[in-house]
């Protein structure tokens, strides 16, 4: 009978219906209690908490019941503990920056030359058109991590022959006159790594593992700028997006790292370069190191020399980090860009060059497991707008892995380590949000839905929750010594994506800094308030003493403009949550639902002069000591800096965002 009383109150056409609604909107707590008890499934997905807010920017702190669709909150993210905000895919302030640009085009006539499946290979076209052709290689030879050499040429090289190296450059010359200059780069056939054994016993899943990353991309960015690319992959792929990945800090080694190695920058030796003690990192605790002893062929791979992840700020790697290392190429050719086509190397683009170079691992080794990411940053790092121009070849290459059946026994991990930082994007509200918010994506064999059930619909419960890179490193784990299904330790501040990540799961326990984190509660501060100046004194002060071992260099920096001011708090359910019954606890120490706020923080854009240098900092208020306190870590400069620090930027690459040099006045 309550079954069938429940069915007339839902029905769309019933004026009870109508009534129902009605008292729904007017705060019938009862009737959504009896909705919500006698069929879960009719209601209780509509019924969200939201935080309503006073403008279109900032929501206010309390939050109320709504039975409806949130416009603060993703869908979903209101019953996690993070509830992560509702971004629009098509913002109107977004998209009055939004440009689709044309896809690369290169040179016409293709390539004379490659180097598919390790094979110095004159192609057929190149033979027809200018018949009799020699070319002599020139291999590309590491000095260090920093610069490269050309080996002893190998003059009349023949069509067929096995290539000795990855790396070429190659000249030739034809009977009819016609020349023939470009690098190429291939996987060169390799019998000490062919004949490699696992030097560690481990119970893995037994699956390839490719990783493709993208610099500066928000999910939403991602989805943009690559339809085409995303369509495929969660269409035809049925890859999986995780919608609540958060960063950790600032700038591509704080994403990469933690995902590469479990650590911070700041948890690992001294490598900055410049720093007293400062060493390389090859001792650095890799995760590709893990691959290689349980027998997997590894590669690794950066498009932009200038901005190598582990060489821009850090001292790079003195011995070579992988098997295959895509580094050196782009050493060798990123002086000689002017040389073709804009984006160009010869017929191709060059960021479906280096997709080329990872794709040739499975044709080298058909019968080895094989790790490999390539992280791509010349198309996305300065403008999200370029993007576009390589989603057509983005979408080829994962067509080409899928057709030719690489993807057969192979984990896809596609992912960006943040959003955009310096355009005009950033300073939009949403694109404050989005810089927090990268994209993730992961895509399992076919077979693995059926061995793995619920790996996959772990990994799916879990595109709602909080992640961050740290639990990407533990995935990596898991896929050389798996462990199980079971719930996720939430004390753990790296969980698997294999497992369950706890619903109370939130900034507090992942170890995301407040700075960074994407699911804070924040309102407007007023400009009045009395506050903001200590606040922006702690801030100016900060920058000052920073640069204050090299005055007589860097100008003392002021104030131009305050752009904006927040204060923001932990949110609700952190304070309210409870230690779990294993006794773990987060970096605030254990809370209960007593638990008070001691602490305020407070998030202020500004404009430094001179240089107008655009910076948002979270600067911690501790009420008890009533304390400023600002970390380097909670320090963003948005905009680009340039040659602006030129005067330390070999002295001391830290204080790049924060010098403006006095021979520029």
């Amino acid at each position: 009978m309550t079954k069938r009383y429940i069915t007339l109150l839902l029905s769309p056409r019933t004026p009870i219906a109508l009534l129902t609604r009605l008292l729904i909107l007017a705060g019938g707590a009862i009737i959504i209690y009896l909705f919500i008890s006698a069929s879960p499934k009719s209601f209780v997905s509509r019924s969200e908490p939201y935080i309503p807010p006073p403008n279109r920017d900032f929501p206010v702190d309390k939050p109320v019941v709504n039975p409806f669709k949130s416009p603060i909150l993703a869908p979903g993210a209101a019953k996690s503990s993070c509830p992560f905000p509702r971004l629009e895919l098509y913002d109107k302030e977004i998209m009055k920056f939004y440009i689709k640009h044309n896809r690369v085009t290169c040179a016409v006539e293709e390539n004379w030359v490659s180097l598919h499946r390790g094979v110095f290979t004159i192609t057929e076209a190149a033979a027809t058109k200018h018949k009799n052709i020699r070319c002599d290689l020139f291999p590309v030879l590491k000095e260090s991590d920093f610069k490269v050499v050309e080996g002893e040429p190998l003059k009349d090289f023949k069509n067929g022959t096995r290539i000795t190296h990855d790396f070429f450059r190659v000249a030739c010359t034809a009977d009819d006159g016609a020349k023939y200059h470009n690098w190429h780069a291939g996987i060169r056939h390799d019998e000490d790594i062919l004949k490699r054994k696992a030097s560690v016993k481990v119970k893995g899943l037994d699956v390839d593992v490719i990783m493709i990353g993208l610099d500066s991309t928000s999910r939403l960015a991602w989805q943009r700028h690559l339809p085409l690319t995303r369509d495929y992959f969660v269409n035809v792929l049925n890859g999986i997006e995780m919608e609540g990945y958060n960063i950790l800090g600032d700038g591509t080694p704080a994403a990469i790292m933690p995902i590469l190695i479990g650590k911070r920058e700041e948890e690992l030796h001294e490598a900055r370069r410049g720093y007293p003690g400062a060493k390389s990192v090859d001792d650095f605790p890799w995760i590709w190191k893990e691959f290689k002893q349980a027998g997997y062929v590894t590669a690794w791979g950066e498009d932009d020399a200038h901005l190598g992840t582990f060489q821009y700020r850090l001292l790079g790697f003195n011995d070579q980090p992988t098997d295959h290392y895509y580094r050196y190429f782009s050493l060798a050719i990123e002086p000689h860009y002017g040389d073709f086509q804009q984006y160009c190397m010869g017929s191709r683009p060059r960021h479906a060059v280096i997709q080329d170079y990872m794709r040739e691992l499975f044709f080298l080794y058909p019968k080895k497991r094989k790790w490999s990411f390539t992280f791509q940053s010349e198309l996305s790092h300065q403008d999200n707008n370029k993007l576009s121009q390589m989603d057509d070849d983005f979408y080829e290459h994962l067509k080409r892995l899928h057709v030719e059946k690489h993807l057969d026994n192979a984990i896809l991990i596609m992912l960006a380590d943040h959003g955009a930082r310096f355009s005009k994007v950033r300073a939009t509200a949403q694109g404050k949000q989005e810089e927090r918010m990268p994209y993730f994506g992961i895509r399992f064999p076919e077979w693995f839905h059926k061995k793995y059930p619920q790996i996959v619909q772990n990994v799916r419960n879990n595109t709602k929750r909080l992640t961050t890179p740290f639990d990407v490193h533990e995935t990596l784990h898991e896929i050389i010594n798996f462990t199980g299904t079971e719930k996720a330790n939430i004390s753990n501040r790296g969980v698997s994506l294999f497992k369950a990540i706890p619903e109370e799961r939130n900034c507090d326990w992942a170890q995301v800094d407040p700075h960074w984190c994407s699911c804070m509660e924040w309102s407007e501060v007023n400009a009045d308030d009395p506050v903001l100046k200590p606040v922006v004194e702690t801030i100016i002060t900060t920058f000052n003493n920073y640069t204050e071992p090299y005055r007589s260099e860097c100008a003392v920096l002021k104030v131009k403009n305050i752009k904006s001011a927040n204060v923001l708090k932990i949110n609700e359910a952190v304070l309210k949550f409870k230690d779990t019954s294993d006794g773990g606890r987060g970096r605030f120490g254990k809370m209960d639902d007593t638990t008070q706020h001691s602490k305020l923080l407070y998030q202020v854009n500004l404009i430094t002069d001179p240089g107008d240098g655009l910076f948002e900092t979270t600067v911690t208020h501790h009420l008890k000591e009533n304390k400023m306190e600002l970390n380097k870590k909670d320090i963003s400069r948005t905009n680009k800096y340039g040659n602006a620090s030129h005067c330390v930027e070999m002295k001391d690459s830290f204080l790049r965002p924060y010098c403006y040099c006095k021979d520029l006045l």
